[in-house]
């Protein structure tokens, strides 16, 4: 498995106009699966498309689609990969999108229609030989996390919006936040090589 962070994730924000969040996008390769995290939102669909084209990859060429959970400037993208098996824990099916509003909800629901295949996770599993999943319910019910084992950045945690940034770990590790996220992120930290962060530069441990 090689692990390669295509686009960095962060956010822009307009004051009184627009906040637009955007994920970090990563891509795992293995045998003839190419495989995205987290493919990302609008924002950075141009973006997307010109790291794939520099890696000699098409729309087509992906072959899954691993989501942390489903929040727009995480999931948005996934419509681009028609041909892409979308993997996401079985409760994103016991959210109610129309209650995040009359436009947005549309997009959600717009966004699901477009998945040919869903592979639903619970937690614990194994994929493709080399990605632990991990049910991780305290920022969406939703919520995973995934581990890695990879060829080139040894062990790959990715936290997923449960610790957006190098911040959010930096507080974490001071005690200034606490409860069982927190746990679990410190104590997966300390068995990683490498974490990615959803919304913030990677972390060599």
């Amino acid at each position: 498995m090689i692990v390669e962070v295509l686009i960095v994730g962060g956010s822009l924000n307009v004051p009184g106009v627009a906040v637009a969040p955007y994920s970090t996008v990563t891509l795992l390769q293995h045998g003839d699966r190419n495989i995205l995290i987290d493919p990302g939102s609008f924002v950075t669909h141009q973006t997307l498309e010109r790291k794939l084209s520099e890696r000699n990859l098409k729309r087509s060429d992906i072959t899954d689609i691993l989501l942390t959970h489903f929040h727009l400037d995480h999931a948005y993208a996934t419509r681009y990969f028609e041909n892409a098996t979308v993997h996401l824990h079985e409760n994103y099916e016991k959210k109610n999108y129309e209650k995040f509003g009359d436009i947005v909800g549309k997009e959600y629901m717009d966004t699901m229609r477009y998945w040919k295949k869903v592979e639903k996770l619970r937690g614990g599993e194994k994929l493709f030989e080399s990605v632990r999943v991990f049910h991780t319910p305290w920022h969406a019910r939703e919520h995973v996390s995934y581990l890695i084992e990879s060829e080139n950045l040894g062990l790959v945690f990715v936290p997923g919006d449960i610790c957006f940034t190098r911040l959010d770990y930096y507080e974490m590790m001071k005690g200034y936040r606490e409860g069982e996220g927190a746990k679990f992120c410190l104590e997966m930290v300390e068995r990683s090589d490498f974490v990615i962060f959803t919304h913030d530069e990677p972390l060599k441990v």
